[in-house]
């Protein structure tokens, strides 16, 4: 089994499990207390302070170093596909799918 193929299964059984939490009572619970946490003082706060460390030299050198390491062919080739196989997945799940009709095909 590839490299690929096992990103792919173990995508598909994460996004399973997002789906799966997502619909539960516990998934919707918690959506709400995130909206809001978002919405209150302490999380514009923490949105603030974030923005801030982005915006400093140390958050400057570690994007740089992020977009350093996304240039990388192996980087590069995961990244393009998963970013098909999220593809495939939003296309099983926007056409009515279970959200694996999109990966069957595309393995």
């Amino acid at each position: 089994m590839n490299i690929e193929s096992r990103i792919r299964e173990l995508l598909t059984r994460m996004w399973a499990k997002v789906l799966e939490f997502r619909e539960s009572e516990r998934g919707k619970k918690a959506a709400g207390r995130f909206s809001d946490l978002k919405e209150s003082d302490r999380g514009k706060k923490a949105a603030s302070t974030f923005h801030n460390m982005r915006q400093s030299g140390t958050g400057q050198r570690a994007e740089s170093t992020i977009n350093d390491l996304r240039h990388r062919e192996p980087v590069r080739k995961a990244e393009e596909s998963t970013r098909k196989f999220l593809h495939d997945i939003h296309a099983g799940a926007t056409s009515g799918g279970n959200g694996e009709s999109g990966t069957t095909a595309a393995s």
